[in-house]
C-alpha cells in the first residue's frame, strides 16, 4: 500500500511539473521574447517590414517597405490600394517619377517632400498610380491575379523629407515626430474602403504586424509606439529594431541627443 501511495504521489508530481514548467517559463521570460513567440504563431496578419535610414543633414528618410499582403476577400484581385500618409500628403503631392521635382516652395526654394523610386513584386517593377481626389491613394497593379487566401509581397522603395515634422523642446532638444509616415494597405470589406484609416486601431486588431528598423547616426535616439527588441551599434550608426501588432499606425520619434 505504501509503495502504491508513493507511486501515485510521484506520478502526480511529474504531471504537475510537466504542466507548470512551461507556464512558469513563459511568465518569467522577457516581454520581448514573449512577443516574438506570439508573432511566430500569427499566420493571418498582413506583415509590414520597414527599414528606414535617417540622414539629418538632408532631413531625409530613405525607406524600403515590404508588405506581405493576404487576400481575405471572396474574390481574386489584380490591384491593391494603399493609403498615403500625412507625411507624404502634407503638400498634396508625391513625386511618382523619381526625377520629377515637386512644385512646393519654402522660403523661395523648391524641394522634394517625397518620392517613390520603385514598387516591385517578385523582384520586378510593377505599374502604380497616384489617384483619389486628394491624391492620397496608391493603386498598385499586380503582376498576376491574387487568389483568395493567397499572399503576395510588395516592395515599396521611397524617401521622405521630414523637416516639417520637427519639434524643438524648451531645453533645445530636436525631435522629428513621424505619425502615419508610410503607405498602408486599404481594408477590403465587400469593396475597397478608401477613406483614411490611420489611427483607427479598432480596424487594425488582428490584421497587421510590424517589424520596423530605424537607422540613425550615433547622436540620435529613436522612440516608437512599438516594443524595442534590439539596439546595436555599427560604426557611427545605431540600429533600433521594433515590433508591434494589431494597429494601423506605428509612430516614430527621432530625437537628437545633442543640445
Amino acid at each position: 500500500m505504501i509503495d502504491l501511495i508513493k507511486s501515485i504521489v510521484l506520478k502526480m508530481f511529474l504531471l504537475l511539473l510537466v504542466v507548470a514548467l512551461p507556464i512558469a517559463t513563459y511568465i518569467f521570460i522577457e516581454d520581448d521574447v514573449q512577443l516574438t513567440w506570439n508573432i511566430n504563431n500569427i499566420k493571418e496578419m498582413n506583415k509590414y517590414t520597414i527599414i528606414a535610414e535617417f540622414f539629418p543633414e538632408k532631413e531625409r528618410l530613405e525607406i524600403i517597405e515590404n508588405v506581405q499582403y493576404i487576400n481575405k476577400a471572396n474574390k481574386s484581385m489584380d490591384k491593391l490600394f494603399f493609403h498615403f500618409n500625412s507625411t507624404l500628403k502634407a503638400n498634396e503631392k508625391l513625386c511618382q517619377d523619381f526625377e520629377e521635382e515637386l512644385a512646393t516652395k519654402e522660403g523661395g526654394m523648391s524641394y522634394k517632400i517625397g518620392e517613390i523610386e520603385a514598387i516591385k513584386i517578385r523582384n520586378k517593377k510593377v505599374d502604380f498610380k497616384i489617384i483619389g481626389k486628394d491624391k492620397n491613394l496608391l493603386m498598385i497593379s499586380l503582376d498576376k491575379e491574387l487568389e483568395k487566401d493567397d499572399k503576395v509581397i510588395i516592395e515599396i522603395k521611397y524617401s521622405i523629407i521630414v523637416s516639417h515634422m520637427i519639434s524643438t523642446t524648451n531645453d533645445g532638444t530636436v525631435k522629428y515626430m513621424l505619425s502615419s509616415w508610410y503607405p498602408i494597405a486599404a481594408q477590403y470589406n465587400n469593396g475597397w474602403e478608401l477613406e483614411p484609416t490611420y489611427g483607427s486601431n479598432e480596424l487594425g486588431e488582428g490584421t497587421n504586424y510590424y517589424f520596423v528598423e530605424i537607422i540613425v547616426p550615433e547622436e540620435f535616439k529613436v522612440e516608437t509606439s512599438g516594443r524595442l527588441v534590439e539596439k546595436i551599434k555599427k560604426k557611427q550608426n545605431y540600429f533600433f529594431k521594433f515590433q508591434d501588432q494589431g494597429t494601423l499606425d506605428f509612430n516614430v520619434n527621432i530625437i537628437s541627443t545633442k543640445k
